[in-house]
């Protein structure tokens, strides 16, 4: 249902508010925002595990061990002269002790796992960032294609509704014509033939203008927009190769985010290598031992404590795992690079063989369109066949679209370049809108 209501256009909205709605309710975006929240909890999490903590532990213990039995007595300061009776030290009976502890503890040296997991979190918050540059900027794209592929549909839907209408009139007019003998019955048929066709070819262009209303929609969440603009012939910006390739090493989230995934597997190698660093906290706790709920001793405890592996059969798998991982990583970087240059360079050579195609278009679309109005007269004096003015109006048609194509596809493949050098902004959005409220 929701689908079907997107086909409907709504209120009149320009590209640069259309792009600005799509990206505002983007489910990526949320995502990317949510991500950059989790990983900056994450390093708050680190900082404040430095901080102290507080824990506490009780537990209820019962046994007839002699050892635990004079032991309780002993915690709980109850010894008396009759405990020392070696008939009741051998054979105690059951004893029922509660224990409760309250222990502060600071961590002194964590063999720089906090330090890492502090450097890992800053890594991670900044390339959540990064990635949710890309998100925007994907959906950017996107709203942008199906925006102006909107604009190329409804201008070539008024081209072919010129191009029936006219070629129906040819045909009534043949009709007339038929009837006095004055036009031959395969040319009229044939006629009628190539006005089917573009019937068909509208249809067809009417169902792929509903299908990008019903995407228009779904980007912005909510009825397709009505679009404003008009796509004419456009001059797009372009520096020169290598300057383009330098804005995309420089811009690009992917390649960012390469280099911060690269620092990261730096970080967790070196955790690999101080894995048999030893752990120092400091404590001080309070415990009490008691045989009931209201009596009981306590004492008080504080000290330093230190850990350490003196050998781990997995430490040199483990060294090694990290390495590779950051190997890896390096690689996987080099790989973005190397796609991010062809992705760029290739962008621009399409864009460059656009705008070289366009003038030929353009004249021979000129030419088509005066050879439809030479043919007409020439139709109306019997000099020329129907079936001549019907091939006119389809050439005129097949070139109207081969050109509407490339003036649409000369924007989409400049937003493609600028996504490519991870540069397609707010501002580029704002470039391509101006080229289409210019030629209203």
């Amino acid at each position: 249902m929701f689908l079907l209501l997107g086909t409907a256009p709504a209120a009149a909205m320009d590209l640069t508010a259309a792009v600005e709605t799509a990206v505002s309710r983007s489910p990526a975006v949320a995502e990317a925002k949510a991500r950059r929240t989790q990983a900056q909890a994450a390093g708050r999490e680190a900082y404040r595990s430095r901080w102290p903590r507080l824990s506490a532990r009780a537990a209820v213990l019962r046994s007839d061990d002699p050892l635990f039995a004079f032991g309780e007595l002993m915690q709980q300061r109850r010894v008396a002269a009759p405990d020392f009776n070696p008939d009741t030290l051998n054979r105690p009976g059951y004893r029922t002790a509660m224990h409760g502890s309250l222990e502060l503890g600071v961590p002194l040296f964590t063999g720089f796992e906090l330090t890492r997991t502090s450097k890992l979190a800053a890594l991670s918050e900044d390339e959540a960032q990064l990635l949710g540059g890309a998100a925007a900027q994907a959906v950017r794209l996107k709203t942008t294609d199906a925006y102006l592929r909107e604009l190329k549909t409804r201008a070539f839907l008024s081209e072919l509704d010129a191009r029936i209408a006219t070629a129906r009139s040819a045909i009534d007019s043949a009709e007339r014509l038929k009837k006095r003998g004055l036009v031959l019955g395969s040319d009229h048929q044939a006629a009628l033939a190539v006005l089917s066709g573009l019937k068909a070819w509208r249809g067809r262009a009417a169902s792929e203008r509903e299908a990008t209303l019903a995407e228009l929609g779904v980007l912005l969440g909510g009825l397709a927009p009505e679009t404003t603009g008009t796509l004419r012939v456009w001059q797009p910006p372009l520096e020169d190769d290598a300057a383009l390739v330098a804005a995309a090493l420089a811009s690009r989230p992917d390649l960012k985010a390469a280099g911060l995934r690269t620092r990261a597997a730096g970080v967790r190698r070196d955790g690999a290598r101080s894995g048999l660093l030893p752990s120092v906290d400091a404590f001080a706790a309070v415990n009490n031992s008691a045989g009931g709920l209201n009596s009981g001793a306590a004492s008080r405890l504080v000290g330093v404590r230190a850990g350490m592996l003196f050998g781990d059969p997995a430490y040199s798998s483990r060294r090694a795992r990290a390495e590779a991982d950051e190997a890896a990583s390096v690689a996987a970087g080099a790989v973005v690079e190397d796609s991010a240059r062809g992705e760029v360079l290739a962008r621009a050579a399409g864009l460059r063989g656009l705008g070289s195609a366009l003038p030929d278009l353009s004249e021979a679309l000129a030419r088509a369109r005066d050879s439809l109005e030479q043919v007409r007269p020439l139709y109306r004096e019997g000099r020329q066949s129907v079936l001549d003015v019907l091939r006119a109006e389809e050439t005129v048609a097949r070139l109207e679209e081969a050109r509407l194509e490339t003036v649409y596809r000369q924007r989409v493949e400049w937003a493609s370049l600028r996504a490519a050098q991870g540069r397609f902004d707010a501002d580029a959005v704002a470039v391509l809108n101006g080229s289409l409220e210019e030629s209203r």
